[in-house]
């Protein structure tokens, strides 16, 4: 009996006998910066794109109940700090702003750069079925920092 239970549990995947994960900062700086990077400057479609995509890879990893609640409770705190300070921007520049403060180039060269490009070309494959979630994020569940 003793024997068929080490069996039982050899078959049984080590990630389904890990500890969950509790830390989930680097999915909720994701989650933050997806505003500045892509809504900010104009390309809401984007933004959405990748929250949705990043979403998706958090429920593929093996948060405790608690992170994950924590998790959902700080993204929709962030959207909605983010939507305001963004309908802020808009009305003191009176549009999409042409440079975000902090940033070093206009949202327009951001646009242009090629890797900028990449990263929209791979959430719309993704967005299309084309691609697989791990070709926009191929970042572990654990990782320090999620970027596609």
């Amino acid at each position: 009996m003793l024997k068929w239970l080490w069996v039982a549990l050899a078959l049984v995947p080590l990630a389904a006998r890990a500890a969950p994960l509790e830390d989930t900062r680097a999915f909720d700086r994701a989650f933050a910066l997806s505003f500045y990077t892509f809504d900010a400057c104009g390309d809401g479609k984007y933004g959405a794109l990748f929250r949705r995509a990043l979403n998706a890879r958090f429920a593929q990893c093996p948060f405790s109940p608690e992170a994950q609640a924590a998790h959902r409770r700080r993204n929709a705190l962030q959207a909605e700090k983010s939507r305001e300070r963004m309908e802020a921007l808009i009305e003191e520049t009176g549009g999409v702003p042409v440079r975000l403060p902090g940033m070093e180039e206009t949202c327009r060269q951001q646009r242009a750069e090629s890797g900028y490009a990449d990263i929209r070309a791979k959430l719309e494959s993704y967005s299309e079925g084309a691609a697989k979630l791990e070709d926009v994020l191929p970042a572990s569940c654990d990782a320090e920092a999620i970027t596609p």
